[in-house]
Parts: C-alpha cells; structure tokens; sequence
C-alpha cells in the first residue's frame, strides 16, 4: 500500500516556503511538499478547521494539474520477520525517470519498471531496444521483418539492425568469411565481428536518441552470456530492453529453415548449394561451441522454443507492458502459421459497385453490370493461382456490405464475413462526392487533404481508426496456415497492404488499389512478402482470360495523390 508521497529531499519543508512548480503547458502546480503537508493533515485527525486558511487545501491540490517531475512515491510496509512492532522498511521508485515521459500514463507504456536501474537515472522510457538471441537458421530475421511490420503498422516508429549486414561491408583484406571466420578461435574473425557489433550498436543508439525512432530491433546471434551482458551494460540506464530468444530443436525444420537461408542469405549468393550447405553447417557448429542459452532469470525475455513445429511452447520472464505484452501475443500468432507453409493472400477490391458508377463515398450498394462481371471471372482467376501440387485450403473472407458478398458469391470456397473488413465510416459525409464535400464541408475537404491518416470524417473514422479497427484480422491472417482471399475496400485494403508490404502508415492513404484487379502476396521465408499485380481484363473471352493475365502483370500499388 502506497503510505504517503514526498517529494525527493523536500518533505519537511512547509507549504508556504515551498515555490510552485510550473507544468510543461505553463500552469501552476503545487509542491509535492505542499500535497505532503495536507495529505499528513487528513491522516493525522486534524479538522479542516485546524488547517491554516492560507494553506490550499487537498481538494484544490487534486483538482490541478500536477508535474510528476522528481516525484518519488515510498512504501513502508513492516518486517514479517520482526512482527509488526519492528522498524519499517522504505522502498523508493522513481517514477519519472525521464523528463522526455509527460505523464504516470505514459510511464510504463513499453514496460516495466526495471528494478536493477539506478534510482533517478535518465532512462527514455518511451525507447525499448529488441535483442534477437540465437544460432544461425533458427528463424531470428524472420521474427525481426515481422515485427518490424507490426509494430511500424501500429505507429510505433521501428528500425532493424542487421549485424549481419555490417560485417558483409567491412574491408576484410585477405580474410573471407566461410565457417572459419567465425570459429572463436579465429582472432581476427573475432576483431572484425565485434567491430561489425560496436557499428551497428553505435547506429541503433543514434538512431534512437536523434529521431523518432521508438524501437530498435537489434539482430545477431548474441549466443553468450558475456556478449549478452555487454549489450545489457550499454544499454542499462539508457533505454528500455528485452530479449527474445529463438529456438529449435526439430531436425526437419533446421533442414527446410537450412535451404532457405540458402537461398536468399549474401553470404552464399552464386555459391554451389552442396558447398553452401557444408559450409552453414560448419558455421553454426562454430556457434554451437560456445552457445550458452539464457538462464539468467533477472534478464526480461521471450523464448520461442520449437513454436513452428506446432508442438513448441513459449518461455515469458520478467514481460510487462503495452508493447511487450502486445508482442507476446503477436509472436504466438506469427509462430503458429511458420516459415515454410506454401500458402497466399489475395487481397481484391468488390466489383465496380453503383456507388462507384455515380462516385459516391460509402453506402450500401449493390454491384454494377461491370461488377457482376468481374465476380464471374474471378473464381477461374483464383483458381489458376492455386499453388500447385498438394491440394491448398482456402478461405474466402468478405466485409457484411452487399458489393463484397456479391463479388464472392460464385467463388466456391467456405466464406467468412467480417464486420471489421467494412468499408472506413465516412461518416457524416456517407453518400456524398468528394466534389460535394469540397463545395458544402470546405474545411473538412482541406483538413482531409493534408491529413489523411489523422483525418477523420465528422461522426465517422479516420485511417488511424481503421488500423485499430483491423489488427484483430491482421493477427487471424498471420495465424493462418491456408491460403486466404480477402474481398473488401479500397481504405481497408490499403491499411491491410501496407501492413504486409512495410508501407508507412503516412503513405497507406494514398495507395492506389484499383478496381478489378487481384494482388496476390507470397510469404517469404525471411518475414517479407513478394507481391504480384494481377489485372483482370472483365471483357476478354473466357478461353483467352488466363493468358492475358499471365501477360499483362500491373506494376505495384504506387502512391495516388
């Protein structure tokens, strides 16, 4: 229980001696000396009538703003050991450990409160630091793409630091870096890797402190505890971390996961694959030799251990927070559907609706005879793009507005409706043109046109709300091991592309999706998406449908003005 609260080397001080702080915005707040002196008054039995009238009292103190700033909340709670007579213990938390954190709120929105920071130290608490942990071909860069994703899609701005990368463009003079550079026998292999370390590190802390950035997702093997504990060191006092550690155990796995690092991995581009493999092998053995998993309890972190095999599990340490919290749950998600399913996401806008015809935002509207066209086309477009071979479930989920229920309804696959896939709510402006809006609602024209993510229709929602709105289909997307086709509208299938392809929530709004057009995603094995733009052309003849299709590929979504 919270006793009282005391402001650092100032409790005894009086109200009247003690200056008013002044708040960021420029009020006036009372001292935490004064809120002190009135909150001992009401628990020591004294009467509103014995405090001074020039003492404010505890009413008006709450009803100010208050600086957080230096505040130092105690507890005293008595020694079981002793009984209840013995002197009471004191414990101190600085609760505004950085000045850059404007309010309690915010405190603790990446995390806990890390109890082997130093009292007072200037800790960013609004800055967390991500550090992958674990052998080669385990999965780590695929979790690092993912989250970057994620946590850039949510608008949590997000960088990843590829130690990898720094040591492929060091000047290595006559050293190449096949499996002997990284035996810890090698000198100069080790010189050169710390080296690549201490760049990437040096990057990842100047991006934090001169930016925006908000997490840095540091990615290496970082296989011991000495290099564990030195990363903890530099960054201890500084910044918010955790570890997350990547495990697994399953030989078929390490094999699939083995080729495919093969296959898109620098280090063995133009290399023969018998040779590559040797070699990778030889390298992770290098690893293995000094390996120490994380068994320090006092360290914060996530452990995947063999989560794609279905049969894994998740070990969580000293995690609490929005963010990290948030991460947990994504990365059971993410971990279930694993690196090497064959599988697509087709994402399509509704045919052209008569809404569209008349350029009217919103409604309910039916399809038009174009529409209906493109909803007969698309189930023999569909099914070419099937992956081949073993027989490829697939899920068709639409919005609960008519024009995507009609252009599904002749696909013939198990359909799912979500009331999240709805078109953005205009609002207010729903059945109008954008050339109404501009006559009728001009400052609602123009502060749409110079912020579409933060705009949001009067009695409707903005881009940041549709977002919100779509992170539970995000996260049944990223679970799913099927192929999935998704029906449903322009700003919905905007915020889901730009999730998928890494776009930055500014630019989302000005993606162009066009009408009658199918964008097909493919899992990478490294976390990314590869992407192709697939027009269908709803006046071509059935026979010829596919080859135009095969032959006439759309360049990507680009931006629209």
């Amino acid at each position: 229980m919270w006793d009282h609260v005391t402001r650092a080397k100032d409790s005894e001080k009086s109200i009247e001696s003690t200056p008013r702080s002044t708040s960021a915005g420029g009020h006036a707040t009372p001292s935490f000396s004064a809120f002190n002196a009135v909150i001992k008054s009401s628990f020591s039995g004294t009467s509103s009538a014995e405090v001074s009238p020039s003492k404010p009292n505890l009413e008006k103190i709450l009803r100010q703003p208050v600086n957080f700033r230096d505040v130092v909340i105690t507890t005293t709670q008595s020694s079981i050991s002793g009984g209840l007579n013995s002197p009471t213990k004191s414990v101190e938390i600085d609760l505004h450990a950085s000045t850059s954190v404007g309010n309690l709120a915010e405190v603790d929105s990446l995390g806990s409160l890390y109890s082997e920071q130093p009292q007072y130290a200037s800790v960013q608490r609004s800055k967390m630091v991500i550090i992958m942990v674990g052998l080669p071909g385990r999965g780590k860069t695929f979790v690092c793409n993912k989250l970057k994703c994620y946590l850039n899609w949510l608008g949590h701005v997000t960088g990843h630091f590829n130690v990898g990368n720094y040591r492929r463009n060091q000047k290595l003079g006559d050293l190449t870096q096949d499996a002997s550079f990284f035996c810890h026998t090698n000198g100069a292999g080790l010189e050169l890797r710390q080296k690549a370390l201490d760049s990437a590190l040096d990057d990842m802390m100047r991006w934090l402190n001169t930016g925006s950035g908000q997490v840095a997702i540091f990615d290496a093997t970082n296989t011991t505890a000495s290099r564990r504990q030195l990363l903890r060191d530099k960054l201890h006092g500084r910044c918010q971390y955790l570890f997350i550690e990547s495990i697994c155990n399953d030989m078929e796995t390490l094999e699939r996961n083995y080729m495919n690092k093969l296959m898109y991995s620098p280090d063995y581009a133009g290399v023969n694959v018998e040779e590559a493999l040797r070699d990778f092998k030889a390298r992770i053995q290098a690893y293995e030799d000094v390996y120490e998993p994380i068994t320090d309890r006092s360290f914060h972190y996530i452990k995947l251990i063999d989560m794609v095999t279905g049969r894994g599990y998740m070990d969580i340490n000293r995690i609490s927070g929005y963010i990290p919290g948030k991460l947990v749950f994504f990365l059971m998600q993410v971990c279930r559907a694993g690196l090497g399913n064959a599988r697509k996401i087709w994402l399509t806008r509704h045919g052209e609706s008569e809404y569209n015809v008349l350029k009217l935002i919103g409604g309910d509207s039916n399809i038009s005879g174009e529409g209906e066209k493109y909803a007969t086309a698309l189930p023999k477009v569909l099914e070419a793009r099937l992956p081949q071979g073993e027989a490829t479930p697939l899920q068709v989920w639409t919005s609960t507005l008519k024009r995507t229920i009609q252009t599904a309804q002749h696909l013939p696959f198990a359909k799912l409706r979500w009331k999240a896939l709805d078109e953005i709510d205009a609002g207010v402006c729903d059945g109008m043109t954008y050339e109404d809006i501009a006559e009728k609602m001009p400052e609602e024209f123009a502060a749409r046109k110079s912020d579409k993510l933060g705009y949001r229709y009067p009695s409707g929602e903005s881009y940041m709300d549709v977002i919100q709105r779509l992170e539970p289909v995000i996260i049944e997307i990223e679970r799913q091991k099927d192929s999935v086709c998704i029906v449903a509208h322009q700003a919905i299938l905007r915020v889901i592309y730009g999730y998928f392809m890494a776009v930055s929530p500014e630019e989302i709004p000005r993606l162009s999706i066009p009408l009658h057009t199918l964008i097909e995603l493919t899992p990478m094995p490294d976390g990314q998406m590869s992407v192709q733009m697939l027009p269908v052309d709803i006046n071509a003849d059935p026979s010829t449908l596919l080859e135009n299709l095969a032959s006439n590929p759309s360049p990507l979504p680009v931006l629209a003005s």
